[in-house]
């Protein structure tokens, strides 16, 4: 369990120097992210640019990013193959032996109910004092999915290779069990590439079967921090671009997922990323947004979701919808386990021009620095004139834990562009341009070449793939790709100044407050245009049991600031309750 800090008068937390907690990534010292300097002398009265500095050592655009030469974070024994083998064997160089820090007498075994809420933290903790193994708790997750997934329908297949890996990992604890994810297990969204027996299809028949060659970017990258692929969860088909009838979490391939927390939204598209941490059946989950499909399912989940500023993950190999709005991110129970996930994937990639760290010059680890200045969150009065009874009490608790936390929160913000009413040319025009390109680079005859074959097979197995219809799909193939006409070009442009300069950049700095509070994903579409960041935090329960949750947004780059205040408010405010899954309930 968190030991709760005292809010001071400027939102301060965390322990005085001399007395800092251990870093709970588990990196070298010679792997460190570099730690801004704080201007002590000057705490009060500083600006955005000040404070992103001192939470997370990024300069902006008008200085340069700090320069040290950082030492990348390499899993370096790679899964090995014996002959006429399809499951990977142990790699030659384990020591059986010699896991001096893991010792088999002091075993445990892992039961149900020591799965319910478990931490990254806590994981580590086990595995350094030799009570749990990296095999147990993949098998113990296993087994747990195995027994209650039936309800939920979260997780359309385990990796049959996870044991082999962690396997492979615990016998090598001396070597790599400094790692920052080391056995952690996470499941993946549907439309996220991964070089094992798994499929990625983004939840269509049209792809049933496809198995990439390589593995994504980030996929990459969390195997290099020691993280064990579980297995790939259900999403809404095509990231919910498929059709307007279709209710989020459902897909050809997966069916319908459905809430842990009883008969309520299920929230999309990541719906079975949100849903398998929700029950528990994980460390930890990886989801994409373009507009939402991150902190929606996570909100009406009761879990933390983080859509980071687009282009801090890469999206390589991943599945798309749109070239401007699209990222990965990470779900997790607590925000911290959410910041250790990101942390692990945020690398700048060549391969996709749209990311912008060529290393890691961040911490998005939160309560490691004391703020120059108290934090401030506003909160649009459109958005609490919308609210009904029960989300408003629950809204408003929110904001009481936000003030014991020590942050500020301004009420009756101004702003206007809210409710402004989209066109659909920006996601239309790239994703036809993006699906045709990404089909057309798989291999010859494995999937439809492009966005008029998917529609083509959908067609010719209707019962089994258009029981929502395809009318998104279709628009998108009848509108073309062009990227280069003045519709194209003038939407997009307005959405980007409507959503950024002219709407949650111009509230921040009117009303001089650093995030804006929103209900759920109510806000999340303009966070999307501009490409910024968001936050999701369990925030309560209505009457009946509705899970409600606190989204946080801000400029681009914020993303540590968003995550401090967010963990600061689930410090104090402590909402989250673990859903109640019978075992009953789950074969039915």
């Amino acid at each position: 369990m968190q030991e709760k800090s005292k809010p001071s008068a400027s939102g301060e937390a965390g322990a005085a120097e001399g007395s800092k907690r251990p870093d709970p990534r588990g990196i070298p010292v010679e792997n460190e992210v570099v730690k801004p300097q704080i201007d002590v002398a000057n705490p009060k009265g500083q600006d955005l640019a000040s404070i992103l500095e001192a939470a997370s050592g990024w300069k902006g655009s008008k200085a340069p990013l700090p320069q040290r030469e950082l030492k990348p974070l390499e899993l370096k024994l790679r899964m090995k193959k014996g002959e006429n083998e399809d499951v990977p064997t142990a790699s030659e160089n384990a020591n059986r032996n010699a896991l001096s820090h893991n010792a088999a007498h002091d075993r445990e075994e892992i039961t149900d109910e020591d799965l319910l809420e478990l931490t990254i933290e806590q994981f580590k903790e086990k595995l350094q004092s030799g009570r749990w193994t990296c095999v147990q708790l993949t098998e113990a997750y296993m087994e747990r999915i195995k027994k209650l997934d039936g309800k939920l329908n979260a997780v359309l297949e385990l990796n049959p290779d996870a044991v082999a890996l962690a396997k492979q990992l615990d016998d090598n604890f001396d070597e790599l069990g400094s790692l920052p994810l080391y056995g952690v297990p996470i499941l993946l969204k549907d439309n996220i590439d991964t070089a094992d027996r798994m499929a990625t299809t983004a939840g269509s028949l049209a792809l049933q079967g496809r198995r990439a060659k390589q593995d994504a970017f980030a996929v990459a990258k969390l195997r290099d921090a020691g993280a064990i692929l579980l297995g790939k969860v259900n999403m809404t088909e095509w990231a919910n671009y498929m059709s307007r009838e279709m209710p989020s979490g459902y897909s050809s391939r997966g069916g319908q997922t459905h809430n842990p927390y009883g008969d309520y939204p299920v929230g999309g598209s990541s719906s079975g990323s949100a849903a398998a941490v929700s029950a528990n059946f994980c460390l930890g989950a990886i989801g994409s947004e373009t507009s939402g499909s991150i902190v929606n399912p996570s909100a009406y989940q009761s879990v933390v979701g983080i859509k980071p500023t687009v282009g801090l993950i890469s999206r390589s190999g991943v599945v798309p919808l749109t070239l401007t709005q699209d990222t990965l991110g990470p779900i997790a129970r607590t925000v911290l386990d959410a910041a250790l996930i990101l942390e692990a994937m945020a690398f700048g990639d060549e391969a996709d021009a749209c990311t912008l760290l060529p290393q890691r010059p961040i911490s998005f680890l939160p309560g490691r620095d004391v703020l120059p200045a108290r934090l401030k969150v506003g909160v649009a009065k459109p958005l609490t004139d919308e609210l009904d009874e029960e989300t408003a009490a629950v809204f408003e608790q929110a904001l009481i834990s936000l003030q014991a936390a020590g942050i500020e929160v301004v009420r009756d913000l101004e702003l206007p562009t809210y409710n402004d009413e989209w066109d659909g040319t920006v996601m239309r025009r790239e994703f036809k341009h993006a699906i045709d390109a990404f089909l057309a680079a798989q291999p010859e005859g494995t999937v439809p070449a492009n966005l008029g074959e998917v529609i083509a097979f959908n067609r010719e197995h209707e019962s089994e793939c258009l029981r929502y219809g395809q009318h998104l799909l279709e628009e998108a193939e009848q509108d073309g790709g062009s990227l280069e006409d003045e519709a194209y070009l003038t939407s997009k442009e307005r959405g980007v100044r409507r959503a950024g300069e002219e709407g949650i950049d111009l509230a921040l700095k009117q009303h001089e407050v650093h995030a804006l509070a929103f209900v759920d994903s109510s806000g999340a579409d303009l966070a999307a245009r501009a490409g910024y960041p968001l936050v999701s935090v369990p925030a309560g329960y209505t009457q009946a049991g509705r899970p409600v949750g606190l989204m946080l947004s801000g400029t681009a780059m914020s993303d540590p600031l968003l995550i401090e205040i967010a963990y600061r408010f689930e410090r104090a405010a402590k909402k989250r309750r673990t859903p109640e899954i019978s075992l009953s309930e789950a074969t039915r």
